[in-house]
This record gives structure tokens, C-alpha cells and sequence, in this order.
């Protein structure tokens, strides 16, 4: 009986096929030794978690399970939310019409009027429409703060922090652009009594105030975008909606919604909205993106709530319990796991699909990652996250054999004077991952 066992084993291929595991594992272990003693990260915590698909297996984990301050990467959870949630256009607004008005409840659209979006349904319907315009406050108060918790007040000016609210304009931003016809402004309300300054100066704005002003410090970039102050009231939307679209009447405002009939306008396409979010960063649309989702989810605009609701549902599978403030990661309150992360993008590829994935997130060598996974063995799409001393990459990787992988990389409280060496270490580690899967 063995002698006839032993016939039908090709001891060779037994033997190579062994080999050959025992140079992956030692693959991977020398990868992951050569990350963790890289000079950018000396004295840095690392959390590692790379997950084989094809094979249902971890291939790395390193302090996967400890927390970190994910940064950008906590906009992979709003993508989620948006693709679960906001349907495949943008439910922008509700409204109601009859013969004398149009009535108009803003639900967190960050596409009207935004300089990304030429499709402008409602602003086509304000400047056309000869009947009075009224914008409704929703019956049940919000409960969110213009700035998500944990979020630096110093940063008010900076063009990564606008103000998140029901009814976005412009992006909630001053867009102040160089030309050869000079200096514009987008939009003009700000500047109206301002005389521009004849050098192309840096533009910031008072703390407390739209008061807009040139600082007289040179600058480069021809582009810039200042946060403005918004209200709760409309009063401020309601003085920018008139003074670009000139509607046949003025604007007006009416609290709660008293109208029986109504339907929802939906906008932009969410995939193309989502496209820019993870492929920019952008803060602004992951923000409204995280609200748009709550009042789907619970009718209003409850930030607290809506996390509270989503981790008990949606999010229940999470490996570790999480700490979770806001929609875009510029919150050191959040703490999250890479296997939390691994977890998320299994489930988002199972919800959803591949290539839908794949049209969303930022690919290797493009956009965010451009300086990055250029020239690899196969395909990479993921999400940085960078805040002080704070670096995150989480994505999918589909090797040039054909194996799929997950993986998430956080590392925490490096004191590299800059991300590029700590990027630069991550991306070794990913490839000499992708040779050996």
C-alpha cells in the first residue's frame, strides 16, 4: 500500500511546490523587515494588513489590529456611503411647484453651482422660471456643526477646510484665478467694494468675517480658494443666489416643509462625484457626501447619529470597534485598524464590483498617486491619507499572475520631514508583495 502511495507522488513537484512556499513566506517576511527598518520610519508605528482574495488568506500582517489616525483614508468610508446610499445621480434637492411658486429644500449637494459640474438643473430652474423661488428649511432641525469635531480652527483659511452645511454654493469657497485679462474672482458678492491689487498676491480672510484681503505674500499657483463663512439662515445663499443667477424675483425663505406633493431633483452622477473625491481628496465632497448619506439614511442631517446608526448596521463586521468623527479624515479623532480597512474593502467589492471600484479610486502612477506604483507587477487602485506626521495608503491590487490582494498600511507619528520617503518605503514593501502573489 505505501509502495503504491509513493507511486503516485512526484516527489519533484512536491518538493518545488514546497520551495517555492517557503520563498514567498521568507519574501514576505524580508519585506516586511525591510519596511519597518527604513530610516523614514525610524521610531514610527506601522500597522500592515495585505489579504490574498484568490485565496482567502492574510499573506502579511504587522500590529494589524492596533489603532491609528487614518487620515484621508476615512473618505473610503464615505465612498462606501455613497455608493450605498445616494443611488446612481445625486439626490440634490427636494421640490414642489405650483402655479404661483417653486418650493426648493436643499439636501447637501455639493454640486450647485461648482466650478466641477457643468449639469446645473437647479440653477437652470432659478434663472428661467418666472414664478417666486423659496427656499425651505427642512422640519426637523439639523444636528451638525459647520466644522466636524476635532477639526483645527487655525485652518479656517485654508483651501482643505471649507465649511460643510445643507446648501452649499461654490463650494463654499472664494476662487480667486490669474489670467492674462488680470484677476477674477468666483464669487464676485466678496470683492464687489474691493479694489483688486495690481500684484498677484496670496488671499486669505479675517477669522470672524467674509472680509477678504491679498496678505502681499508672492505665490505661485494661479488658482486659489478660500473658505467663506456660511450661515444657517440662508441669508448668505440667498444674497450669492441672486447676485449670480438673477431670478425674476427675489429670493425667499420659508421654514419647515408645508408642501404635500414633491419629488427629489437629482444631479450629478455620484460615481463622477465620488471620482473626484478619492482622486483629489477632497475634503468638501467627502464632507457633504458623509451628510447627503444621513438624511438618506435618517431623514435629517445628524452627523453623531448617522455614525452611531452605521457602525451598528452597515458597518457591524468591523474586525475592531472604531473611532469615527467625520466624513473626510481631517479629524485626529479617528482612530481606525488597517484590518478594519481590509475588512471594508472586501465588503465594498462584494456590495458592489470590481470595476465600478476601479472607476472611482485614484490608480498607481495617476492623479493622487502620480509620483507612486508607476512601474509594478500589475494594478494598483487605493486611497492616500496624509495629515502631521501621519501617512495611510489602503487599496486593491490585482497582481500580473492574476491574484488579488487587499491591503491597508497606517503608519503613525513618523518624523520624516516629509511623506515622500515614507510613501517611497510603503511602495518597496507593496511591491516586493506584488512579485511574490
Amino acid at each position: 500500500m505505501a509502495k503504491s502511495i509513493r507511486k503516485g507522488i512526484n516527489f519533484p513537484t512536491l518538493f518545488t511546490f514546497i520551495l517555492l512556499l517557503l520563498s514567498s513566506a521568507c519574501s514576505v517576511r524580508q519585506a516586511q523587515k525591510t519596511l519597518l527598518q527604513d530610516p523614514a520610519l525610524k521610531g514610527a508605528h506601522v500597522g500592515v494588513a495585505v489579504y490574498n482574495v484568490s485565496k482567502e488568506k492574510w499573506v502579511d500582517k504587522h500590529l494589524s489590529d492596533l489603532y491609528y489616525t487614518p487620515a484621508s483614508n476615512t473618505k473610503i468610508l464615505s465612498c462606501y456611503l455613497g455608493m450605498r446610499f445616494l443611488g446612481d445621480s445625486i439626490p440634490g434637492w427636494k421640490m414642489a411647484e405650483n402655479k404661483d411658486s417653486i418650493f426648493l429644500l436643499p439636501l447637501g449637494d455639493p454640486s450647485f453651482l461648482h466650478p466641477d459640474f457643468t449639469y446645473q438643473p437647479i440653477a437652470d430652474l432659478i434663472r428661467q422660471t418666472k414664478k417666486q423661488v423659496v427656499l425651505c428649511f427642512p422640519d426637523k432641525a439639523d444636528a451638525f456643526a459647520m466644522y466636524g469635531k476635532g477639526w483645527a480652527w487655525d485652518d479656517y483659511p485654508e483651501d482643505y477646510q471649507p465649511e460643510r452645511n445643507r446648501l452649499n454654493i461654490y463650494g463654499n469657497v472664494l476662487t480667486v484665478t490669474k489670467s492674462k485679462n488680470g484677476i477674477h474672482f468666483q464669487p464676485s458678492l466678496f470683492t464687489k467694494n474691493q479694489t483688486a491689487p495690481k500684484e498677484y498676491t496670496q488671499w486669505s480672510r479675517e477669522k470672524l468675517s467674509n472680509q477678504f484681503f491679498a496678505t502681499g505674500r508672492s505665490i505661485k499657483d494661479t488658482l486659489q480658494q478660500i473658505p467663506f463663512l456660511t450661515d444657517t439662515t440662508y441669508a448668505l445663499a440667498k444674497a450669492l443666489i441672486e447676485d449670480t443667477l438673477h431670478p425674476a424675483l427675489p429670493i425667499a425663505i420659508q421654514k419647515g416643509w408645508h408642501q404635500n406633493n414633491g419629488h427629489i431633483v437629482k444631479t450629478v452622477p455620484t460615481d463622477s462625484l465620488l471620482k473626484i473625491m478619492m482622486h483629489r481628496s477632497d475634503n468638501f465632497f467627502a464632507e457633504q457626501v458623509f451628510l447627503m448619506a444621513s438624511e438618506q439614511v435618517l431623514g435629517t442631517i445628524n452627523d453623531e447619529a448617522f455614525i452611531d446608526t452605521i457602525l451598528k448596521s452597515d458597518f457591524n463586521f468591523f474586525p475592531q470597534a472604531t473611532q469615527w468623527a467625520d466624513g473626510s479624515g481631517l479629524s485626529r479623532f479617528n482612530l481606525n485598524t488597517p484590518e478594519n480597512y481590509v475588512a471594508l474593502l472586501k465588503k465594498m467589492e462584494n456590495d458592489f464590483s470590481i470595476t465600478r471600484i476601479k472607476g472611482i479610486f485614484a490608480q498607481g502612477g495617476k492623479t493622487s498617486l502620480s509620483a507612486y506604483y508607476k512601474n509594478i507587477p500589475g494594478e494598483l487602485y487605493a486611497k492616500t491619507g496624509t495629515l502631521g506626521n501621519q501617512v495611510a495608503l489602503s487599496g486593491y491590487i490585482i497582481t500580473h499572475k492574476g491574484t488579488r490582494l487587499l491591503f491597508s498600511v497606517l503608519v503613525a507619528n513618523h518624523i520624516s520631514p516629509s511623506t515622500y520617503p515614507v510613501r517611497k518605503a510603503v511602495e518597496a514593501y507593496l511591491t516586493s508583495i506584488m512579485k511574490v502573489n
